[in-house]
């Protein structure tokens, strides 16, 4: 209602139009107030939101959960491994597990994608989530580790582009592999050096995101990090958000990094970030 409608009211019904006009302005300003908040909790109420659950505390072991078996996750298993996480491969159907020779990868056949199953894998206690089915029971998989386990790294093999936006909702990296090659050929041509690391090309060096976990390095600068002389921060992100790093920025607890150099060099930065 706006100030020519009170005054409209009050004028045509002297007697009681400027008390029913406050009235009305009063239940229009609570309802502003009170409302969104009011609608928020129904929505939780009824069981419609899709609140994150807290992320675990890292437990000193990077643990990955692939649902899928195929060539593509087992050689993704094989890949984690050789890079130190520990790797579970889920799959709903027996008989693609009786097709796989000398495996050597940790493969679960799994009866169905309930919580009560999420919580037997490990889900509580991984780093990452690797969704490769059909969309459905993707999305499935990642509703209830969104709500229920808060995995820092969920990430989905979408087949069908109409689904994005819900995998979207959940926080999900999602790869479209009709897109994937083609972006991937882009950054060989635009930047092939930093491409190759990402690939795994250069065997002498590899890059990873780091998240610093140690309260002994909070506010210190980077140039006081005294990291190996073959190593390099690339980025920081905080929060969410990109920052530009000098020698100067000063870390803070959450922080992620993305380092580059050797394996070994890698691995002794994981241990300090992580203590």
């Amino acid at each position: 209602m706006c100030a020519w409608d009170q005054y409209f009211i009050a004028g045509e019904f002297p007697e009681w139009g400027a008390a029913f006009a406050t009235v009305i302005i009063s239940v229009i300003m609570l309802n502003q107030i009170i409302g969104p908040p009011f609608f928020k909790w129904a929505i939780n109420h009824v069981g419609e939101a899709h609140p994150r659950a807290e992320m675990h505390e890292f437990d000193g072991v990077r643990d990955a959960i692939i649902f899928g078996l195929e060539d593509q996750s087992l050689a993704l298993a094989r890949l984690l491994n050789e890079n130190g996480w520990q790797v579970k491969v889920a799959c709903p159907d027996a008989r693609h597990i009786e097709d796989v020779e000398n495996p050597r990868i940790d493969i679960l056949q799994i009866p169905d994608l309930s919580l009560d199953i999420l919580h037997q894998l490990g889900t509580k206690n991984a780093e990452a989530v690797v969704v490769m089915l059909s969309d459905d029971e993707n999305y499935r998989i990642c509703e209830l580790v969104y709500e229920h386990f808060g995995v820092e790294n969920l990430v989905v093999r979408l087949n069908d582009m109409a689904n994005f936006e819900r995998f979207h909702e959940l926080d999900a990296l999602i790869v479209d592999p009709g897109t994937a090659i083609v972006s991937l050929l882009d950054q060989m041509v635009r930047s092939p050096v930093a491409t190759s690391l990402l690939l795994g090309m250069d065997e002498e060096q590899t890059i990873v995101d780091i998240e610093l976990r140690n309260p002994n390095l909070r506010g210190l600068a980077l140039r006081d990090l005294r990291l190996p002389l073959d190593t390099l921060i690339q980025s920081v992100q905080r929060d969410g958000n990109m920052i530009i790093s000098h020698g100067y920025t000063r870390l803070a607890l959450g922080d992620r990094m993305t380092v580059i150099g050797s394996r070994e060099s890698l691995e002794e930065v994981m241990r300090r970030f992580n203590l």
